[in-house]
């Protein structure tokens, strides 16, 4: 069935502002979500959610994100500037000199000092808070908020995303610190405060990749996530630790102690969790680039998952990049979808790419929800809540159902967390008008189990006898199993905790948690560790190594016999702890392992990659490169990059293997800093001499970096000779064409990936010396990217006179395709601006359109020919029928002399409906510009306005159904700031997005349809696809999608999925049907909109 295009067109704003529900919300296995925060006097907007023990619930409000807090969204320029920060002290720094009032007025900070004036100490006034809520009337709606904590306004301090009870203090993230909050005298308020690791967020940022998701591991540490905007943390032991640019998951000790960076290489992991055996999954976002996917991960200790925050500007997303064909090894290398041959080997890869917009990510411990949906995750999606469980597969996971247990909430779920009462408590982010921003998803009754649970975790476990909490280690529920645990910790119940370990007779999770136990009191047991890595089941020897690994403590090098391990889950955590523990005599069983994982399962892959960086010396790992098992050479470069060897890579870049030799040309360039080609210049020009049209694009690619950054002659040389080879891939040769083109010139980001590298400006006799003839020739490839660049590059090089005049030829020569005479005649006015100036008023007369324009926009803007050119738009105006000439003439009117009545002519033919439908809208803005000037114009236009206007929206916006510019309505779709619409919607039927795939919408509808769909999209609200509520005569609200109507009854499309047809003699209200297409009148210009159905219109 065709969908209609109003209801297609979504975008992230949109969905913002769909009707929500009034009130609960049926789902799956008897769930309900109900709202359960009133809105009045209440925080606004919330972002993060944490239950205590005892009931009481906190919640974090925001008021500086992207306002206090600098966002690229909003300031894009910044882009250079943030690519050079990589500690929060630098960005302080960097703020202080050169917050300027470009700045204040994208971010739309006020004068919240009340100074009179607007400046960087406004950024230091208004605070992030939190607040405990509290039911006064008992009606099950959180109607009071007390505040818990406040002062969160530092010049640096960006949104307060999460927050956690956690034992005796409340835990939240809060740029650029994770903060440890304390009320020691039971007041309600927070008296005491630590920052317990600052340093997050060096980088100015992009949307709300913040720190997230505060949890106590299956280990008594603090885990949480921080986006890609990076950390620099200096731990409290002195050591400094740096992730600047990319996400990750860290964690510490409840004191702060231990901080480390567990996984890397992320994006944006909002929300994370445990399984019940200690194993971190995610969903991590994808880049906004077309056609990416988001991706469900495993996230093993060490892992790297690819992502790098400067490959988010390599294309147009929300911050328009330089140029849109930049090489980005994101999407090039295809790192974001799940393992491929020719992938890097560096990387961790998905599972799977997954579903759009994941923020909120929970795991069922076990009694919660009535026992519904047990052992399963939780993600919070966009107006829906899905569950589905991760299987072993064989080292590593594979997911298991897609369930839906509710939807229909209309806006993002955000955060999540389990109350003690087994309840789902989740916040919606900025849902519309008096909506809860906080709800509950619950069974249809508390269990049994339930409330003793819940009974349990507000007593506390310090009055039990350790009997009795070793007992409560195998409890249904992973919470009571955990603060057990956490509670024999605390009273060092080792040897009760040992006896539990060792016993073969009891359960395995109890087992795990007495294990836990152990390793929190870093109890390192020699006879221990040898009884467990002999153990019957594969789980407990795995987590024998783990442990192992934690503690640093394997005196008998038992672990490396275990990489031998037939199970797969133990060699993997094996191979970690071998890396860990430097293990001696590792490398042999760390060889087996590697072969047999054959570069294909990944997982193990890791395990034995961490296992040689740790265990293994540098130059052992060069002497792998003469190794028969290519599978080992990989692992051996990947561990060398790990350790930061440069040397000893260089030999990998001989390899016979393309997969060996392409990711050893990643680890020496990606890796590479300032430094590391000064302290061993012979890596670059060992990397700068693997450029051949034989090599993989992933070497050449770097090879071709390399050279540029050598800037001498014989590099210069080098790429001239690769690029005029025959038969090269064009994009390779275009690489090597800007390359050349940027040699006289200095740059601070790096050509291969957009990094902070600065690339100092290249010989300047170079492009003299090395380009002749055969690059000249290139000027006429086939390829039109091809000659356009060509002709950029000889710009760069002063002409002779014999080489003047040929370009002469070309450019009037009728023959030659437009694009190429184009940039000829802009190549004339570089070098010869009289010459140019006789062969552009030449080309007035060409039969070429696109010639014609852009000549006279060149004379114009030369300031040369302005009589020719007048001459010429007035024969436009007068007789020519091509509508893009038109348009550009009548923009030109308002350079000419007789400006003034030429576009008052234009004028009164517009308001009498004589100008053609796609140059209306130039003459409406050319007409407009000069009534500033002309109050008799000025009032009628008005007047054309007005009438205009009482026609309805689509002759109000009549100008915007023709004539647009489908390129730039295709970077109004995938870069526009507001719109978002890339974000929700893929072109192709098999990317899946939020929105439907909008690939043949034009052969479907009309641009007609296009345009109202747009404008007004409440006018054709088609079945499945407008929101309704029906309020019943017995006090029920039903909330869902509109199906049909008849006279009898109305039919809609409820959250579970389900179809209802409810009779209408039980409906006492219902709410006008609506669909979720915001008002675009707000953010998109009348060109804008044109330019955009233009675009649609091309999508066949």
């Amino acid at each position: 069935m065709k969908r209609p295009f109003s209801q297609m067109f979504l975008t992230i704003c949109a969905l913002r502002f769909a009707l929500p529900v009034f009130a609960d919300l049926n789902g799956l296995e008897g769930l309900r979500a109900v709202p359960i925060m009133a809105n009045e006097s209440m925080p606004k907007p919330i972002m993060g959610v944490g239950v205590g023990h005892d009931g009481t619930v906190y919640v974090t409000e925001t008021i500086r994100q992207q306002r206090e807090e600098i966002s690229l969204i909003q300031s894009p320029f910044l882009h250079p500037h943030c690519m050079a920060l990589s500690s929060t002290e630098a960005k302080r720094k960097w703020i202080l000199e050169n917050y300027t009032s470009n700045v204040i007025g994208r971010q739309g900070v006020k004068d919240y000092n009340g100074d009179g004036k607007v400046d960087v100490q406004d950024l230091s006034v208004r605070s992030e808070k939190i607040y405990t809520l509290q039911d006064s009337d008992g009606d099950g709606v959180y109607d009071k908020a007390t505040l818990f904590a406040e002062g969160f306004n530092d010049l640096l301090t960006g949104c307060a995303h999460s927050v956690a009870p956690i034992g005796d203090h409340v835990y939240a993230t809060i740029i650029p610190d994770l903060w440890k909050l304390t009320d020691s005298d039971g007041d309600g308020r927070a008296d005491r405060r630590e920052s317990l690791a600052h340093g997050f967020a060096p980088h100015i940022g992009y949307g709300n990749h913040d720190l997230h998701s505060i949890l106590q591991g299956y280990d008594g540490k603090l885990y949480w996530s921080m986006g890609d905007r990076g950390a620099n943390v200096l731990t409290k032991e002195g050591k400094r630790v740096s992730n600047p640019h990319s996400g990750c998951i860290l964690r510490c000790n409840p004191d702060g102690s231990e901080f480390e960076v567990f996984a890397h290489g992320l994006r944006n992991c909002q929300y994370f969790d445990f399984d019940n055996y200690g194993n971190l999954f995610s969903v991590d976002h994808d880049a906004d680039f077309q056609g990416e996917r988001e991706r469900l991960v495993y996230l093993p200790e060490g892992s790297d998952s690819g992502w790098r925050m400067y490959y988010q500007y390599r294309n147009n997303t929300h911050v328009r990049a330089a140029r849109e064909d930049l090489y980005n090894p994101w999407l090039a290398e295809k790192m974001w979808v799940p393992f491929h041959v020719g992938q890097p080997s560096h990387i961790l890869p998905a599972i799977e790419n997954s579903w759009n917009a994941p923020a909120s990510f929970s795991f069922q411990p076990g009694t919660a929800l009535g026992g519904a949906y047990k052992d399963h995750f939780l993600l919070g999606c966009k107006g829906n809540i899905r569950a589905f469980k991760m299987v072993a597969d064989g080292a590593g996971f594979k997911r298991e159902g897609d369930h839906v247990p509710i939807q229909g909430l209309g806006w993002q779920v955000l955060t999540s967390t389990f109350a003690p009462d087994g309840r789902l408590f989740f916040t919606l982010w900025k849902p519309r008008g008096n909506r809860s921003q906080l709800w509950a998803l619950q069974g249809k009754e508390e269990t049994t189990e339930m409330a003793e649970v819940k009974a349990l975790l507000a007593k506390g476990f310090s009055s039990y006898q350790a009997d009795q909490l070793i007992s409560f280690l195998g409890h249904a529920d992973r919470r009571i199993r955990l603060q057990s645990q956490f509670e024999l910790a605390r009273r060092k119940e080792g040897k009760a905790l040992r006896a539990k370990a060792i016993d073969a007779k009891a359960d395995l999770l109890p087992r795990l948690h007495a294990l836990w136990g152990l390793g929190q009191l870093k109890a390192r047991d020699r006879d221990l560790l040898k009884l467990l890595c002999q153990d019957k089941h594969a789980e407990v020897r795995a987590q024998a190594v783990r442990w192992a690994g934690d503690l640093s403590f394997d005196p008998d090098n038992l672990v490396p016999g275990l990489l031998r391990d037939p199970s797969p889950r133990v060699r993997l955590m094996a191979g970690i702890a071998c890396g860990k523990l430097k293990s001696k005599d590792a490398l042999e069983p760390l060889t087996e392992l590697i072969v047999g994982a054959a570069n294909k399962k990944t997982v193990l892959r890791h395990a034995g990659i961490y296992g040689l960086a740790g265990a293994v010396t540098p130059s052992e790992l060069k002497g792998l490169s003469q190794h028969d098992a290519e599978a080992l050479r990989i692992a051996a470069v990947v561990a060398l990059r790990r350790q930061r060897a440069f040397e000893e890579l260089a030999v990998f870049l001989e390899d016979p293997s393309p997969q060996v030799m392409s990711d050893a040309a990643r680890a020496l360039y990606d890796e590479a800093s300032e430094e590391t080609f000064t302290d061993h210049p012979n890596l670059l020009s060992a990397l700068a001499n693997c450029l051949h049209p034989s090599r993989p694009t992933p070497v050449n690619v770097r090879a071709i970096a390399a050279n540029r950054r050598l800037g001498t002659i014989e590099a210069a040389r080098r790429l001239v000779a690769f690029l005029v080879t025959p038969k090269l891939d064009p994009a390779l040769r275009v690489e090597a064409l800007y390359s050349l083109e940027s040699w006289p010139d200095a740059s601070t980001l790096d050509p291969m990936d957009g990094r902070h590298f600065p690339v100092s400006q290249g010989d300047p006799d170079a492009l003299g010396e090395v380009v002749g003839p055969e690059v000249w020739s290139l000027a006429n490839d086939s390829n039109d990217k091809v000659s356009r660049r060509v002709i950029a590059l000889l710009r760069k090089i002063e002409p002779s006179s014999v080489q003047l005049d040929r370009v002469v030829g070309y450019v009037l020569d009728e023959k030659q395709r437009s694009p190429v005479r184009i940039e000829w005649l802009r190549w004339l006015r570089k070098w010869k601006i009289d010459l140019f100036s006789s062969v552009g008023v030449q080309a007035l007369a060409s039969k070429s359109v696109e010639l014609r324009v852009v000549a006279s926009q060149e004379l114009i803007g030369a300031k040369r020919g302005r009589e020719e050119v007048a001459e010429y738009v007035m024969g436009v105006l007068k007789k020519s029928s091509d509508s893009s000439e038109l348009q550009q003439a009548i923009k030109m009117v308002q350079r000419l002399p007789a400006r003034n009545a030429i576009v008052s002519r234009l004028a009164d033919e517009l308001f009498a409906g004589s100008i053609a439908p796609p140059v209306q809208l130039e003459v409406f803005e050319v007409a407009k510009a000069l009534a500033k000037q002309d109050k008799a114009l000025q009032a009628k236009l008005e007047n054309h306005q007005a009438k205009t206007a009482e026609k309805g929206i689509m002759a109000t916006y009549g100008m915007s159904l023709v004539g647009g510019n489908v390129e730039k309505g295709r970077r109004v779709f995938h870069g526009h700031a507001q719109a978002q619409c890339a974000k929700c919607h893929a072109l192709k039927q098999t990317d899946k997005q939020v929105g439907p795939s909008l690939e043949g919408i034009a052969k479907r509808h009309s641009r007609e349809y296009l345009l109202r769909s747009i404008v007004d999209p409440q006018a054709d609200l088609v079945s499945g696809y407008a929101i309704i509520t029906l309020q019943l005569n017995d006090g029920q609200a039903i909330a869902g999608n509109l199906i049909s109507r008849d006279p009898q009854s109305i039919t809609v499309k409820l959250p579970d999925g389900s179809i209802k047809a409810i009779a209408l003699s039980q409906v006492k209200s219902e709410s006008k049907p609506i669909g979720t297409m915001p008002d675009v009148s707000s953010f998109l210009s009348l060109r804008q909109v044109r330019d955009l159905v233009a675009y649609l219109a091309t999508l066949q």
